[in-house]
């Protein structure tokens, strides 16, 4: 991790009360976590135990750093996804332009380590959270700070907030556009466009930055008409974009275009740097989950990318949970010890990986299936005759990095060889 990680970070209290620490571990600074020598296979650590590849993490940062230059991207990714400020700032040192956020919780989570330029892409709404902006906008003057808005009573909300909270200077937004059955964000031009002359009502507090979206939540069964959906909808933002006109930006110098997910910024680059405009435009890509990846959900988009006729490197999944075999109760049922509380179930469960069993080779699980998840037990379906016993470790995938992070205040930064080198603290 960067040299430069937060103070606050590095002394952060390492003790036995956080998931994944052995017990009777008297407490310490993060900053002392590599001199324990842990290793994961050694058994030192307890499980179950989700752990982070150093090796695959900047692998996906090249991967994706890569794309961006050859694309002429700048870079907001969502930091939702893993509330680490040591990500966030691993990710700004390797060229991010900002971070984004999705609640005022968390810009202030980042704010709180320094982070001076963030995107909350979401609709900012009631009075402590504009309180909360405002009063951090007024405080320092280096803060840039961009919220969106799709409609003019939002418009109108934030500008009376502004006024009650004596905001010092105007609040950057960006027009979100939306489509038919999806999340906010304006579906028509008509509604844009009354959005954009409140806007210019309220010029004194609001000031229009560019245009916004989020293709992520589109999908379909076929992935050729999730293609054909996501395009059309990318065309709409761009349509969005042609109808601003100079009176709309003030004396902006640039005019932002943002979009971008973890499943279909390919798609995103496509259509965004086809477009003309009379301001040099800022194309910011704000996709999170290229850091772990995954072992199913963006996998299965990664595949999807290579059948569009993606060119580079592939991304690495970078997440493994690990877990015991805790019973053998039936004839090809294993029950693991690892549930809900630890790994992410809201798209697909685990993957089984590999056995491990210290002195012997380890055993390709690929045919294994979790069927189900408790809380603290997972349903792992074997093949008969496979060799399985009580007490062998089980390296499993993930499925969703945004829901894997939230499960871990502590997660081990391992080597290829399982050494614990470093370890990230989560916000949530």
């Amino acid at each position: 991790m960067p040299n430069s990680v937060s103070r606050l970070v590095q002394e952060y209290q390492i003790d036995d009360a956080i998931k994944g620490i052995p017990g009777g571990t008297e407490s310490f600074p993060l900053s002392q976590l590599a001199r324990k020598a842990w290793n994961v296979l050694r058994q030192d650590l307890p499980l179950p135990l989700m752990v982070l590849n150093r090796s695959a993490l900047f692998h996906n940062i090249g991967v994706m750093n890569a794309f961006l230059q050859a694309n002429g991207l700048a870079f907001a990714p969502h930091a939702k996804t893993h509330m680490s400020p040591q990500l966030a700032e691993l990710q700004l040192a390797s060229g991010a332009w900002a971070i984004t956020a999705g609640t005022v919780n968390q810009v202030q989570v980042f704010r709180k380590f320094g982070i001076s330029r963030i995107v909350l892409a979401n609709q900012l709404v009631g009075r402590q959270n504009l309180r909360s902006i405002i009063e951090a906008l007024n405080a320092d003057p280096t803060f840039e700070f961009y919220s969106v808005v799709d409609s003019a009573e939002n418009v109108n909300h934030l500008a009376d907030m502004a006024k009650e909270f004596e905001l010092t200077r105007p609040l950057r937004v960006l027009l979100e556009g939306g489509f038919t059955g999806g999340r906010a964000g304006c579906r028509t031009i008509e509604r844009a466009r009354d959005v954009i002359a409140q806007i210019r009502k309220a010029h004194n507090y609001i000031s229009l930055a560019g245009i916004e979206g989020f293709e992520g939540v589109i999908s379909h069964d076929d992935p050729a008409v999730a293609t054909a959906q996501v395009t059309k909808y990318l065309e709409f933002l761009n349509v969005l974009l042609a109808e601003l006109k100079p009176e709309d930006l003030g004396e902006a110098k640039e005019v932002i275009l943002s979009a971008g997910g973890s499943a279909y910024f390919d798609l995103v680059a496509k259509s965004f740097r086809e477009i003309e405009f009379f301001l040099p435009k800022r194309l910011v890509l704000r996709s999170g989950c290229y850091l772990t990846h995954d072992s199913r959900l963006y996998r299965e988009q990664q595949d999807q990318r290579i059948t569009r006729g993606w060119q580079g490197d592939l991304l690495k999944a970078a997440f493994e949970i690990w877990s015991y075999v805790q019973s053998i109760p039936e004839n090809g049922l294993a029950i693991l010890t690892m549930g809900k509380r630890d790994c992410p179930y809201d798209y697909y469960l685990p993957t089984p990986l590999r056995r491990y069993r210290a002195g012997e080779t380890d055993l390709d699980l690929s045919s294994c299936t979790i069927t189900r998840l408790n809380d603290q037990h997972a349903y792992m379906r074997f093949e008969s005759g496979m060799d399985l016993r009580f007490g062998d470790m089980i390296a499993s995938g993930i499925s969703h990095p945004c829901t894997a992070f939230d499960k871990w205040r502590f997660i081990p930064i391992v080597d290829d060889e399982y050494n614990v080198v470093d370890g990230l603290i989560t916000y949530f």
